[in-house]
């Protein structure tokens, strides 16, 4: 006999109570298979991605492409990995959905490659519009040869491998060289720059003429040089580097004659100069003065540089005027009388023509 059930939120007999309580379960149990129908088939359905499918068949895919990871092409989110199967033991299937005007764009001529997606490094397919081909079909298969995995993963793993075999302690020691070399040189590039802005700031001239300035100090280059090389040769083959019997050396016994003779200079002539000018500043003073009084005036009397150029051009009248052979050479010269009235009355008395320029010669003695 089956026993009545209670229940205080269900009013009626127990038979009404019974029914109300089946009728409520039958209904749970609808609402929940119903859920279950609709994640299991419907949503499925209702989110997976729209767009026209494609099948490709690669040697290898990038590191951790799985579904649902993005295609691009030209950096543009165009479509989405569908399902990745790498069973085949020579190529790796991935299904691909692309938008219809993706689609459209491209030809079944494109390349692909794996690049990383976004900062964080997740990998994606990229695809590489060429030219030549048909468009693209539902559902049509491409099959490539090679597909270039640039994604962050295979970057890392490579730089690794390179570290690891390359990074040795010999690398790392001349490394460290190169580092303080650098730190050493920094000081002369920083001068070269001052140098090069202090060149810039003073330049007066345009390069051209700075150019010409320039050839012209090359055209004498050359002579410069021989000159140079012409006192080295002479400081090298004197008598300081020479030996007795004139063979190349040092001759110590000259050295040290030129020794003593400096010891004894500087000891005996200039230290007793200085002992002299120490112990009689007091009446040396008045001397180095006037001295030095009569010296100031020597630059005022002497001139400027053109001062000195008539002097050199009067030196060398003068030499000029000395003619003949040597040891016999006599000074021409010629006095002029017609401004002198009284030495002209007295030429003229001796029966020389006023106005003539008679030459009187003076031998000059050979010493």
């Amino acid at each position: 006999m089956a026993k009545a059930i209670n229940q205080d939120f269900v009013r009626g007999s127990g038979g009404t109570q019974l029914r109300a309580l089946v009728t409520s379960g039958v209904a749970a149990i609808l609402v929940i298979v119903l859920a279950i129908a609709a994640i299991v088939i419907v949503y499925p359905r209702a989110s997976a991605p729209s767009g026209r499918t494609v099948h490709l068949v690669l040697p290898t895919v990038g590191p951790g492409l799985q579904a649902k990871s993005k295609v691009l092409l030209r950096g543009a989110e165009v479509g989405v990995v569908t399902d990745v199967d790498s069973t085949d033991p020579y190529s790796v299937h991935v299904d691909i959905a692309l938008d219809d005007s993706a689609a459209a764009s491209l030809t079944d001529a494109f390349d692909v490659d794996f690049r990383p997606a976004n900062y964080f490094g997740t990998t994606a397919i990229n695809l590489i519009a060429k030219a030549g081909g048909g468009s693209i079909r539902e559902g049509q298969t491409i099959r490539r040869d090679s597909a270039p995995d640039f994604t962050m993963s295979t970057m890392i793993e490579h730089g690794s491998i390179v570290v690891d075999g390359s990074l040795t302690r010999d690398v790392i020691d001349s490394l460290n060289k190169v580092t303080d070399y650098a730190s050493g040189l920094a000081p002369l590039v920083q001068t070269l720059i001052v140098v090069s802005d202090s060149v810039a700031r003073t330049q007066k001239q345009l390069p051209s003429t700075l150019m010409a300035r320039m050839n012209d100090i090359t055209a004498v280059f050359p002579k410069t040089n021989i000159e140079a090389l012409g006192a080295l040769d002479a400081i090298t083959n004197s008598s300081f580097n020479r030996l007795p019997d004139g063979s190349r050396g040092v001759d110590k016994a000259y050295h040290d004659l030129m020794n003593r003779s400096l010891t004894v200079a500087s000891d005996g002539l200039f230290g007793a100069i200085g002992k002299l000018l120490g112990s009689h500043s007091a009446e040396l003073t008045p001397v180095v003065t006037a001295i030095k009084y009569l010296t100031d005036e020597v630059p005022g009397v002497m001139g400027d540089a053109s001062t000195m150029t008539k002097l050199q051009e009067a030196i060398e009248g003068l030499q000029r005027s000395f003619r003949g052979p040597k040891g016999q050479q006599t000074l021409q010269l010629r006095i002029l009388l017609d401004s002198v009235p009284g030495v002209a009355q007295s030429m003229a008395a001796m029966g020389v023509r006023p106005g003539a320029t008679p030459d009187h010669h003076v031998t000059k003695k050979e010493d």
